[in-house]
């Protein structure tokens, strides 16, 4: 009988290293080759511990068995700090660099389209306003043609001290227009949306001359998973009603929906990843990416460069949480010459996202520089 139970849970260990496998091999293959690795990147954190579970019950025992999970994990260590950063101390930076200040954040229509008065702020204004970074990059930007709801003329006077501005819409609707918005201290000397299929998601890149150097802020919003407030509900409510032909159920609806996401999505970090590998300058890319650190559309967009969470934060640095629906999908990659410090992900909860920033500091110390 111990003999047989010992080979189940070999088996089950075995198994346990191939879903790490696997969530590899969708990090690296294109989700229109294959969907199924694609759903397995959700899974990362706990195949993960499941691996760690092993190890430790291998060793209790004093089984070789226990290198199986134990190599596994060192080979796919990478990825695992993709989802699950550990850094200790400060980031080693030169300060004799030129050091700007990035912020991302999906704005969620710009907070909801609120007009900002002194007396009645509009949160998601106020918090750029107040975080004084360098280059802004805001997703799910919009404005309305609505008088008592945020205008064009109120977001070119609000945003005044950014002499600088790249905005391109991708919807009109609902008497608004909705798309992204790079604001810069800095000159834009070329500004160009990036060419892939979207009806609501759209990319684009800036290139922003900062002192003698000049570099290309690439702004992403990817294809949405479309989970809606409704799917959202009846996920909730398996809390106090579950069965498991309803899970299965709300499984396979969910999987049919983030599959046709996965597939586009994946063409949209073809397109990106092409801008990046041609671009004549060194690249910031920002957004976004509604995918998780494990996926094809983070690994393909991030290419050798540096991911500033992985490289200073620690956590899961999650910044997007609703209900059930909790993942780090925002991110600001760079080039690697760069350096990165104080990474810092906003608390504000005016947006479905959190803001997040860092100081990037630029391969070499740029003179004369002009804001």
């Amino acid at each position: 009988m111990r003999k047989y139970l010992r080979l189940i849970i070999v088996l089950l260990n075995i198994i346990a290293v191939l879903a790490l496998v696997l969530v590899k091999y969708g990090s690296l293959v294109s989700p229109n080759t294959t969907i199924i690795s694609a759903h397995a990147s959700l899974l990362l954190i706990p195949i993960v511990l499941v691996n760690i579970a092993f190890v430790i019950f291998w060793l209790l025992l004093r089984k070789w068995w226990a290198f199986l999970s134990l190599v596994a994990i060192i080979v796919f260590a990478g990825t695992i700090k993709s989802a699950f950063p550990l850094n200790i101390g400060k980031p080693n930076v030169d300060t004799t660099r030129q050091k700007i200040t990035v912020l991302s954040y999906n704005t969620m229509n710009t907070g909801m389209l609120k007009k900002h008065k002194k007396d009645d702020l509009n949160e998601v204004v106020q918090y750029i306003l107040d975080s004084d970074a360098d280059i802004v990059c805001m997703q799910e930007f919009a404005v309305s043609r609505n008088e008592h709801q945020f205008q064009s003329d109120d977001f070119e006077e609000v945003f005044k001290k950014y002499l600088h501005k790249h905005v391109s819409f991708q919807l009109d609707k609902w008497s608004m227009n909705i798309g992204l918005a790079t604001l810069s201290k800095f000159p834009i000397i070329e500004k160009r949306n990036i060419d892939f299929d979207a009806e609501f998601n759209l990319s684009m890149f800036t290139d922003i001359v900062i002192g003698n150097d000049t570099i290309r802020v690439i702004n992403n919003h990817l294809e949405s998973n479309r989970i809606t407030a409704q799917d959202m509900k009846k996920t909730s409510e398996l809390r106090t009603d579950f069965s498991s032909d309803k899970l299965a159920e709300m499984t396979k609806y969910l999987s049919r929906k983030m599959s046709v996401a996965y597939r586009v999505r994946a063409k949209q970090a073809d397109s990106v990843a092409e801008i990046i590998q041609n671009s004549p300058y060194k690249v910031i890319s920002c957004g976004d990416y509604n995918d998780v650190p494990s996926s094809y559309a983070y690994s393909r967009i991030k290419s050798d460069m540096k991911d500033a969470f992985k490289e200073v934060g620690n956590g899961l640095g999650l910044t997007f949480v609703r209900s059930f629906y909790r993942f780090r999908i925002d991110y600001i990659m760079f080039d690697k010459s760069f350096q990165v410090a104080n990474y810092k992900k906003g608390s504000l909860k005016a947006s479905d996202h959190y803001p997040i920033q860092c100081d990037i500091y630029l391969s070499k110390k740029s003179l004369e520089v002009e804001k």
